[in-house]
């Protein structure tokens, strides 16, 4: 019997044995899963069955021999196993098998998929599908077919083309695959430049690009030959920025040397020098608005100021005296970027305030709408969506955000750089202590996807609707600062980096579907600072750190072979005298740059190209061989070495040539008088000196009779000489010298092709049309809300109103040395800037840093009971000054401007009185309710006035320690238990409205206490009165406040205590060291209260080290 038994026993132990391990312990993993969730019968019942049939996994003895084991055993022996382990591994088997076999919907997992979606598939299953001819014919419900997933390589664009002749539809992305930019490739990498180029453009034909240089020069290309038609001379300094405006008649250039300088395309004539800043231009902006003839440009600067410069689409003549935003809440405040919309109703602005200022054209003039604080750090770079309203802000927070105006404000939906795709939880030891900072941002073709660039060097793909991330492009090894969208294609992107990586991909997919790496041999690789699109997307150009202008494009580069790798023109360098109005002229001719005649093409060392490269300028295509050899001589540069130079045209006689070039100067000009009788233009020739008079090109649209003047040679002052390729310093021969032949042959020059009328004029429609759309969705928006809210409205105001002339009345006689030269500059600024409408910057919650007078503005929120009197505000918020405490300065200039924030709801803005008559005014959107609140001279309703006295606490002349009552300059520590205790108590109580979205730990990292100091105190005007400080952290090394800080509100409560005390309290209190048992004695409410000391733990425990009210104490005696 023992036989049988033992073999038995051995023929099911074998049985076991041969049981998989991996069975065994799914079934373990399915009972741990089963006990964290609801199913606790089935658990039971399982957990039973596997014990009894023994399916768990076994233990092996020192001997290898098995031991079953129970469910409990396997679970206190396999304490890493969560109950959620099977859900994990579930989890991660999805990801990694899509990068193994791609899955026909990319991250859409299931357990349950078949096909190209099951978690089985395999390379086989996946096999690419190939159409006939024929299917691309096939309508389905009238459309073309759906491209299959798991079609392999892109459909033949023969077959898809016939089926389109046969069907008349095709879809977009079969007749142009993204794969046929596979076929792009670089045409001419161009020395065109001896500086870094940060600015490149395409004039709105396409066929011009425009490349602005760290050299000071503005050169303008040939896209379909690379041929350099014109250089535009006259700034000083780095060019910043570049724009064509829409009529594609004129090019405008910021620069660091603080001016604007505008150039007619087809003269390359200079049509404007504008001097409205006081520091570098940072960006320039032509408005998409049409509004008659009249046309804005826009510049902001790093001087902290916005321009909008008008000018006559008609007459090409600028408004010098622009209206001038100046938002410097504080010193140091610089204006980063800008943004139109597509209709120019809306301008978004970026700055280093971390501020988006948002304006809008819909009225008279420019105003400031809102200021929306959201970002954290500073806001580089912001961009309106191409076909809507939306705009997206990237900062240096590490955060981007995409606004859209809805329900009277401005909402964001946040796309954190933080954010990983679903499955991609990989970080490097890089990222663990870099902070993800936006570098760039861009919209796709049609705004379904915003891409941003990270300072990881990664690339990230968002739904724009959802805030969705969907792709990871990586490719870059160094920081990308070019990003530009195809301008008909929304699936490809092109980026650029300072890794001199050249990357187009397709965003859809998620792929890369072009690289170019910019090596440059000898030199390594040169960064690439800036790209564009060509308007009709068949070429694109980049420019690098080395002065190269690279063109790509489609088709053959033959073209391209015909110019030579370096061109400059010899006249480039040379030095420049200025007039009184900063026009310039050559030195060495004292000519306009504009009117002198064709230069010699040189290499980047001065020596002048071969013949054939010379008929490439413009003026000298048809010239004989022997006038295309320059002059050559010795001259002495700057430094004093003595160098061979182009000096000119050679010419076998040129003594002896000199009177008939006279005699046909004369001819000539009676033929143009007598032509310019018989067309009605009223041009006459200058009697004597170089002409300076330029003819501008005109359209059927424009008046013909007005002309662009150039400025006259008088009052010339030499400026700075300027090292450039070549310099000459001797008189200019002959032949360098325009004659009034040459000057009538180059009035009718084209160096810029006009744009067509019919599209010009489709565009201006379409601009037209969209600003309407802009408009109406604003003042609806606005009306809309200041209807619900008039009634309040209008009481709040009459009393504001009457309270800040009792202010004004008593602080008016108010006087400090300083005051007084302020006081004084301020009266000769207003006679300087006449026609100027200037607007001091805000904080749009009402707790920002002082402006340039040192004074806070007032704001008013209607969704809330309070609002901000004029008080005396002031602040010591210096950048980099140190502290520099002074007394609440008045100035001539009283302005008290409202404005729509993302927490505010009614637009209204209150304007300047200033006391000069002639300054002009805007209109009040409400005569009437303005003449009832000026007429107010004592109070309406007397029963409100105590509510809105100022309260005891702020007025109260007596010494307390309690309720705090803050000065400028105070050192306090602040408690941020004791904050939220504060919040909690208004939101309890209901006492005014608060927006948790300002609340400074959402903003910021502050721990239990910090140590702050007082930079900025106002009061708004209950009921309640309000109290808002702005707190600078205080470094303890150094023991001056840093560049961080936030704001907060406060009022006295009855059972709230303060969460600010004052330094020297604070420490006088950490000195004394309390114990249990000690006794104590404390004022509280002008009255004595004794007891003991119990002992000493932490208010709250998440807060373990605070001090907040952390001793516990017994009060024995209580007043009477």
């Amino acid at each position: 019997m023992a036989e049988p038994s033992s073999a038995a026993a051995a023929a099911s132990s074998s049985g076991r044995a041969a049981r998989p391990l991996l069975e065994s312990e799914l079934y373990f993993l399915i009972a741990r899963f089963l006990s964290a969730g609801p199913c606790r019968r089935t658990l039971q019942v399982l957990v039973q069955e596997l014990e009894q049939h023994q399916l768990l996994p076994k233990r092996l003895d020192w001997e290898g021999r098995e031991h079953s084991r129970s469910y409990e055993d396997l679970v206190l022996s396999n304490k890493h196993v969560a109950p959620d382990h099977l859900l994990q591994i579930c989890k991660r088997i999805g990801p990694i098998l899509d990068k193994e076999i791609p899955p026909s919907i990319s991250r859409v997992n299931s357990l349950l998929g078949a096909g190209r979606q099951s978690l089985l598939r395999t390379a086989k299953d996946c096999r690419n599908t190939v159409w006939k001819g024929s299917a691309f014919a096939a309508l389905h419900r009238g459309r073309p077919p759906e491209m299959p997933v798991n079609y392999g390589t892109p459909p033949n664009l023969v077959e898809v083309h016939r089926a389109k002749q046969v069907t008349g539809y095709a879809k977009f992305n079969a007749s142009f695959p993204g794969s046929m930019y596979q076929h792009i490739k670089i045409h001419r990498r161009i020395l065109g430049h001896l500086s870094a180029v940060y600015c490149v453009a395409f004039d709105r034909t396409g066929h011009r690009i425009f490349t602005g240089s760290d050299d000071c020069l503005v050169k303008i290309w040939s896209t379909h030959n690379g041929r350099l038609l014109a250089t535009l001379r006259g700034h000083s300094a780095e060019i910043s920025d570049m724009a064509v405006n829409y009529e594609n008649t004129m090019i405008a250039a910021g620069s660091c040397d603080k001016m604007i300088r505008v150039w007619c395309l087809r003269t390359c004539a200079p049509v404007a020098v504008l001097q409205g800043h006081t520091g570098s231009i940072t960006s320039l902006q032509f408005s998409p608005m049409a509004k008659g003839s009249v046309r804005y440009m826009v510049s902001t600067g790093a001087d902290g100021t916005v321009c909008f410069w008008q000018w006559d689409m008609d007459s090409m003549k600028f408004n010098n005296r622009p209206v001038k935003f100046t938002e410097k809440p504080r010193p140091g405040v610089q204006m980063l970027c800008s943004s139109f919309s597509v209709g120019g109703m809306f301008l978004a602005t970026g700055s280093t305030d971390h501020v988006i200022r948002m304006y809008f054209f819909g009225s008279e003039t420019p105003e400031k709408i809102a200021e929306l604080e959201s970002h954290a750090d500073k806001v580089d770079s912001i961009q309106f969506s191409n076909n809507g309203d939306r705009f997206i802000s990237g900062s240096r927070d590490g955060t981007a955000r995409i606004w859209r105006f809805q329900q009277t404000e401005w909402r964001s939906i946040l796309l954190d750089m933080a954010d990983k795709l679903p499955g991609n939880d990989s970080c490097s030891e890089e990222d663990k202590f870099m902070k993800p900072k936006v570098t760039m941002i861009a919209w796709n073709q049609n705004d379904d996807f915003v891409v941003t660039a990270v300072n990881n060097h990664l690339l990230k793909v968002w739904n724009s609707y959802t805030g969705q991330l969907l792709h990871d492009l990586v490719g870059h090894t160094d920081e990308v600062f070019v990003l530009e969208t195809h301008p008909f294609d929304s699936r490809i992107m092109l980026s650029a980096g300072h890794d001199g990586n050249i990357f187009i991909w397709d965003i859809t997919k998620g792929s890369k579907t072009k690289h170019y790496f910019n090596m440059i041999e000898g030199q390594g690789h040169g960064a690439v600072f800036d790209c564009k699109f060509s308007p009709d997307g068949q070429h694109f150009a980049c420019t690098d750190s080395h002065g190269h202008l690279l063109i790509f494009g489609f088709g053959c580069s033959k073209p391209y072979e015909k110019i030579p790798d370096q061109m400059f023109f010899h006249t480039d360098y040379r030095p420049l005298i200025r007039d009184s109005n900063n026009y310039v002229l050559d030195e060495q001719t004292q000519q306009a740059p504009h009117l002198m005649p064709p230069p010699f093409l040189v290499d980047v060392d001065g020596n002048p190209h071969p013949t054939k490269y010379q008929r490439l300028v413009p003026g000298r295509e048809n010239c004989a061989d022997e006038h295309l050899i320059p002059q050559l001589g010795y001259v002495a540069t700057s430094d004093g070495e003595v160098v061979e130079q182009v000096i000119g045209q050679q010419t076998l006689d040129q003594d002896d040539q000199g009177l008939e070039p006279s005699i046909l100067d004369g001819m000539i000009r009676q033929l143009q008088q007598q032509q310019d009788q018989r067309t009605g233009a009223d041009q006459e020739a200058a009697p004597s000196g170089p002409q300076n008079g330029e003819g501008t090109p005109r359209r059927a649209f424009r008046r013909p009779s007005l002309d662009i003047q150039s400025p006259p040679n008088i009052g010339l002052r030499r400026s700075g000489q300027v090292e450039g390729v070549r310099q000459m310093h001797q008189n200019a021969p002959r032949s360098q010298i325009a004659t009034e032949r040459d000057l009538q042959a180059w009035k009718r020059r084209v160096v810029v092709p006009e744009i067509l009328l019919s599209l010009f004029r489709k565009q201006e429609e379409y601009r037209i049309a969209k600003g309407e759309e802009e408009r109406e969705l604003y003042v609806t928006e606005r009306k809309r809300k200041s209807f619900q809210s008039s009634e309040q409205s209008d009481s709040e105001s009459s009393l504001i109103q009457f309270k800040r002339r009792l202010h004004r009345c008593k602080y008016q006689s108010y006087r400090t040395r300083k005051n007084i030269e302020q006081l004084d500059s301020s009266e000769e600024e207003k006679d300087d800037c006449f026609g100027f409408i200037e607007q001091e910057a805000e904080e749009s919650e009402g707790l920002g840093s002082s402006s340039e007078e040192e004074e806070w503005k007032s704001d008013k929120k209607s969704n809330s009971n309070s609002s901000s009197d004029s008080s005396s505000r002031y602040s010591d918020w210096i950048a980099d000054a140190g502290i520099n405490l002074q007394p609440p300065v008045r100035t001539a200039r009283q302005k008290a401007v409202k404005y729509c924030s993302s927490s505010e709801d009614e637009i209204s803005v209150e304007k300047s009185s200033p006391k000069k008559r002639r300054r002009k005014r805007r209109k009040k959107p409400k005569p009437k309710k303005q003449e009832e609140t000026d007429t107010l001279a004592q109070p309406v309703i007397p029963e409100l006035l105590d509510d809105w006295h100022p309260p005891v606490w702020i007025t109260d002349t007596a010494l307390r320690r309690s309720p705090f009552v803050p000065q400028m300059g105070d050192e306090v520590i602040y408690f941020r238990q004791g904050h939220e205790a504060y919040i909690e108590a208004v939101r309890r109580n209901n006492n005014y409205k608060l927006n948790p979205h300002k609340e400074p730990w959402r903003k910021m990292v502050l721990r239990d206490q910090e140590l702050v100091k007082i930079v900025g105190i106002r009061y708004e005007v209950g009921p309640p009165t309000l109290c808002c400080l702005k707190l600078a952290f205080i470094d303890h090394a150094t023991g001056k406040h840093t560049d961080k800080s936030f704001s907060v509100k406060y009022h006295d409560m009855p059972d709230v205590i303060d969460f600010l005390i004052l330094r020297q309290f604070y420490d006088e209190a950490r000195q004394r060291n309390w114990q249990a048992s000690d006794r104590f004695r404390s004022i509280i409410d002008d009255a004595w209260w004794f007891g003991t000391v119990l002992g000493q733990e932490p208010y709250q425990p998440q807060y373990p080290d605070s001090h907040f009210q952390c001793y516990s104490v017994k009060v024995s005696v209580i007043p009477g």
